[in-house]
């Protein structure tokens, strides 16, 4: 069941008689199961409308609940929402929590966003068998003290969040044992909110501006597949981390430091088969420095290197002839070059064609 006000915003006349309308449908349901209602509302809501809408739906043992709050201020939910035994599925935007215990047993998938901290932590404790997450954060900061939640059925995680996390907040930890996928997009110190003990982790996408920690980055070990866009703090390359499982690593190189984290990866990855790179900024990066510290070791699994977004400045042309003359059974390198000049195309080219490599049956791919 889908409650939509957006063609009844005109005036106060005309939204009224999108209330009496949601009023009636919801009436004339009798199934003793209500597998689902979209509340899809703007400005002009009623949380005391909104409130009798959902607690209906609580009353009819609802399967999948979204609650979505378009613009203006964030709409209270009623209570009884939190203790509904049937809710298998929920989508919460722009919403509020009200302070009370949360215990939804049968909740498997929960989507929270334009919604804060607080909300996260009052809602989890009260879901042990939740496995799908999904959040984005609309709050500058979390205050309080150090918090750790315990989610040990957890399989999925999304997180985004680009509000800048402030000194004086509370550490944030989610223990999530079964976790298989983490998505972070993150604009925080990461050392206030971090994911740990992920032993069955098998793929993470990790774009956090703000740099990461030695003890984030072992967080990630299990994983079979990483994308990383992540500027490492100071202790971090002086770390030995082994990525013991990782077979597939997208690199991006807009971040600070980028090659002393590919070094680590390089010399630490037993298992790795593909490699890429990917420069996505139209303005001109940070280049490979000349001190950069050559990995001792390339990995001997090693099969395809890529380089999107590839200049051919002089430090990405030694970068790109170190892993082709070290891979021994490389099988192909593809470059796709970020300009548009014929010129500068050939001599990238030129310069890639005459580097030598170990591998006999490697293939140069140039687009």
């Amino acid at each position: 069941m889908h409650l939509d006000d957006r063609n009844y915003d005109n005036d106060d006349v005309d939204y009224k008689s999108f209330t009496q309308l949601a009023y009636r449908t919801l009436m004339k349901n009798k199934a003793p199961v209500l597998y689902n209602l979209h509340l899809d509302l703007g400005p002009k809501c009623d949380t005391v409308d909104v409130g009798i809408w959902i607690e209906t739906a609580v009353s009819r043992r609802v399967r999948w609940l979204i609650v979505q709050i378009r613009s203006g201020s964030s709409v209270s939910l009623p209570s009884s929402l939190f203790t509904c035994e049937t809710i298998g599925e929920l989508v919460l935007v722009h919403c509020l929590v009200p302070d009370v215990p949360c215990c939804l047993p049968f909740l498997k998938s929960l989507r929270l966003v334009k919604m804060g901290y607080a909300c996260l932590h009052k809602i989890l404790r009260g879901c042990p068998y939740l496995q799908n997450l999904k959040m984005c954060v609309n709050e500058e900061e979390h205050e309080g003290e150090d918090t750790t939640i315990a989610l040990p059925c957890l399989r999925h995680l999304s997180l985004w969040d680009m509000m800048r996390y402030k000194s004086k907040s509370g550490v944030f930890v989610i223990e999530a044992p079964r976790l298989k996928y983490l998505k972070i997009i993150d604009d925080v110190v990461y050392d206030s909110r971090r994911i740990e003990n992920m032993p069955n982790l098998t793929e993470a996408y990790v774009d956090i501006t703000q740099g990461v920690t030695h003890k984030f980055l072992r967080a990630l070990v299990s994983a079979r597949r990483l994308y990383l866009c992540v500027p490492l703090l100071s202790e971090v390359p002086s770390m030995i981390i082994y990525f013991y499982r990782l077979v597939h690593l997208n690199l991006n190189i807009c971040a600070q430091g980028w090659w002393e984290l590919l070094t680590q990866m390089l010399q630490n990855s037993p298992k790795l088969v593909s490699l890429k790179l990917t420069d996505e900024q139209q303005y001109p990066t940070d280049e490979t420095p000349d001190c950069w510290k050559r990995p001792s070791s390339i990995p001997d699994s090693l099969e395809t290197f890529a380089w999107s977004g590839y200049k051919g400045r002089r430090g990405d042309l030694e970068m790109a002839t170190f892993i082709m003359k070290n891979a021994t059974r490389l099988k192909t390198a593809t470059f796709l070059p970020q300009c548009n000049d014929t010129d500068a195309k050939y001599k990238m080219l030129k310069d890639l064609v005459s580097v030598t490599t170990t591998s006999n049956s490697c293939q140069l791919l140039f687009d």
